[in-house]
C-alpha cells in the first residue's frame, strides 16, 4: 500500500515539462533520422501518380501553383514530387499561378527542380524550350475562364520575363486548356481546383489531377468521385504518400524525402499525445480513488 501510495504521489506530482520535451523530441528526432514508417498510398493518390505516369513521352503539361506560405508545408513536397515525376517521363512544362504571395515561392521551387538535375538520370531544363514561367496574373475564375479560351490573350503574349510567346518554342501548338493532355493543380485554396473544375474541366473535357491542403479535400473528393479530378492528394499524408511513390519510380530513398520525414513527425507525434491523454486519464481517476 505504502509503494501504491508513493507511485501515485509521484505521478500527481509528475512535470508537465517532460510532455513538452517529448513532444519536441517526437519532431525534432524523425527531421534528423527519418524512420521510413510504413505507408499505405490512398486510392485518391495512386489515381494522380498514374494519371502521370500514363502520359506520353515528351508531352506538355500545364501546372498551376496557387499557394502561399503558409500552405507551403503541405503542398511544396507534392510539387517537387510531381515535377521530378513529369520531368523523368520527358514531359515539357507551363507553370502559371493566380495567387499574389506565389511567385516567389514559385521560382524558387524552379530553380531547384526544374532548372537543375534533382536525381538520377535527370538533366536541367532549359527556359522556353523545355519549360515556361507565365507569373501571376490578377482575375481569379476570369483568368481561369480566359486561359480556357486564349492562353495568350489573358497573359498578354508574353511569359513572366517579357518574351513573347512566339519565341517560346515550349507554347507552339498550346493556345488554351483544351491542348494540354493534361493540368496538375497545386491548391491551396480559392481560386484554385475546385473553380478549375466548376468553370473549365466539363467545358473543355480537360484531365486534371489536383493537390490541395487538408482543409479543403472535403470539398474536392466529390469531384473525384465524379471523375472530374483523376486524382487528388489532399494534405500533408497525402503528399507523403504520393512523394514516397515517385521515390521508388526514381529509384530514391523514400524516406529521405520532405513529405516522408513530415509523415513520420505525425506519426511520432500522435503517439506522444495519445500517451499524454493516457497518463493524465490514470493520474485524474487514481488519485480521486485515493
Amino acid at each position: 500500500m505504502a509503494a501504491r501510495n508513493a507511485l501515485l504521489g509521484f505521478l500527481e506530482r509528475f512535470d508537465r515539462r517532460w510532455i513538452f520535451l517529448a513532444m519536441g523530441l517526437a519532431i525534432v528526432l524523425p527531421l534528423l533520422y527519418p524512420l521510413g514508417l510504413p505507408a499505405d498510398p490512398s486510392p485518391m493518390v495512386k489515381a494522380v501518380f498514374y494519371a502521370i505516369d500514363d502520359l506520353p513521352a515528351g508531352s506538355t503539361v500545364l501546372v498551376s501553383v496557387d499557394v502561399d506560405p503558409a500552405s507551403r508545408p503541405e503542398l511544396e513536397p507534392f510539387f517537387h514530387a510531381a515535377v521530378r515525376h513529369l520531368k523523368k517521363k520527358g514531359c515539357k512544362l507551363v507553370f502559371l499561378t493566380l495567387w499574389y504571395q506565389a511567385p516567389p515561392l514559385v521560382e524558387h521551387w524552379i530553380k531547384d527542380d526544374v532548372e537543375s538535375a534533382s536525381f538520377p538520370g535527370d538533366r536541367p531544363y532549359r527556359s522556353g524550350e523545355d519549360y515556361v514561367w507565365l507569373g501571376f496574373r490578377e482575375g481569379k475564375a476570369v483568368v481561369i475562364a480566359g486561359i480556357g479560351q486564349d492562353l495568350a490573350a489573358t497573359f498578354n503574349g508574353q511569359d513572366a520575363a517579357g518574351t513573347p510567346f512566339a519565341e517560346l518554342p515550349v507554347l507552339r501548338g498550346f493556345a488554351r486548356l483544351a491542348d494540354f493532355p493534361l493540368i496538375v493543380l497545386v491548391s491551396a485554396g480559392a481560386p484554385g481546383a475546385k473553380e478549375y473544375v466548376q468553370l473549365v474541366q466539363s467545358r473543355y473535357n480537360l484531365k486534371i489531377v489536383a493537390a490541395s491542403t487538408a482543409v479543403s479535400l472535403t470539398d474536392l473528393t466529390p469531384y473525384y468521385q465524379s471523375g472530374q479530378l483523376l486524382g487528388l492528394a489532399g494534405g500533408m499524408v497525402d503528399t507523403a504518400e504520393y512523394e514516397i511513390l515517385v521515390a521508388r519510380f526514381l529509384g530514391l530513398d523514400p524516406k529521405e524525402g520532405v513529405g516522408a520525414k513530415a509523415l513520420d513527425v505525425l506519426n511520432i507525434g500522435h503517439l506522444v499525445v495519445i500517451f499524454a491523454i493516457v497518463l493524465g486519464n490514470v493520474i485524474y481517476f487514481a488519485g480521486r480513488r485515493r
